[in-house]
């Protein structure tokens, strides 16, 4: 398995075919060090920082230039996640949760194949964790429409996970589906912070849950919040294709690869491949 290192070379042999990384460089880690070191008292109003990050992690998905969302004003309740990951741990507490195929690996890794069905398989009851953009294509699912249409026809909930909104281009997309019952966006790959993982759960109806309790009894992690918000700030809504568009670009036509919408992922015979170490290398970063 190929894996991003400072070791990485300019050739075929860094294309990460079996498990593409979303971006990170040294800009990241550079920045991160400086707001340790800064002495900034992230504590000093934990309920003001709470309500920031909610408002600036909204502004972050709403102002990007590159895409285009809508129907997110519909969702009144909104909640601080500890990256999409929490988000989906506390769906997969639901009955009768389900994915569709070639969805983000995280459930095949909990489950097996026990959560996949097809979508003439789903039922009214459903609840539908549908990525957004999806990862295997590194852009909307190219059944979008059918899968919205059907999930409205059979009264199936669709829980929409957003998490590659922020390594993207060119999506554009309405939550205002009536069939669309929750969303989740964060930093995790949008501005490099796996390691740090924040983010925002929107619902139209909230249901009890570990996020909902995390929120009502102030248990979000403060740090992780502060580190989001001085984010935001810093690097915007769409750092990374600004940043790397044009090396993504050569990378494409160099390796032979057809791009994606998703700044660090390409197709290779219509299978998803890893672009990030060889824009590193061009980037020098």
């Amino acid at each position: 398995m190929m894996r991003d290192s400072v070791k990485r070379q300019y050739t075929r042999e860094w294309i990460q075919y079996d498990r593409p990384q979303t971006m990170y460089d040294k800009s990241i880690q550079k920045y991160i060090t400086e707001l340790l070191s800064s002495g900034d008292n992230f504590a000093k109003d934990p309920a003001k920082l709470m309500e920031d990050f909610k408002k600036d992690m909204h502004t972050w998905i709403t102002s990007s230039k590159l895409n285009e969302v809508s129907g997110l004003d519909d969702f009144k309740d909104r909640d601080i996640i500890i990256g999409v990951t929490g988000y989906l741990d506390d769906l997969h507490l639901m009955k009768n949760c389900v994915v569709l195929k070639n969805e983000y690996k995280y459930h095949w890794r909990l489950f097996g194949d026990s959560k996949f069905r097809k979508l003439d398989e789903l039922v009214q009851g459903d609840n539908l964790i549908l990525s957004m953009p999806f990862p295997f294509y590194g852009d909307v699912h190219p059944d979008m429409n059918k899968i919205i249409e059907v999930c409205n026809e059979k009264q199936v909930n669709v829980h929409i996970d957003s998490a590659w909104y922020g390594c993207c281009k060119d999506i554009k997309f309405s939550y205002s589906e009536p069939c669309i019952k929750s969303a989740a966006f964060s930093l995790s790959k949008g501005l490099g912070l796996p390691g740090n993982r924040i983010g925002i759960r929107y619902c139209k109806e909230r249901w009890n849950g570990p996020v909902s309790i995390m929120n009502d009894f102030n248990m979000n992690n403060e740090s992780l919040v502060w580190l989001g918000v001085k984010f935001i700030s810093k690097f915007g809504s769409d750092y990374w294709w600004n940043k790397y568009g044009d090396v993504y670009e050569k990378v494409c036509k160099d390796f032979d690869l057809k791009p994606t919408k998703a700044i660090h992922l390409a197709l290779d015979n219509d299978k998803p491949v890893g672009v990030r170490p060889l824009m590193r290398c061009l980037k020098n970063e």
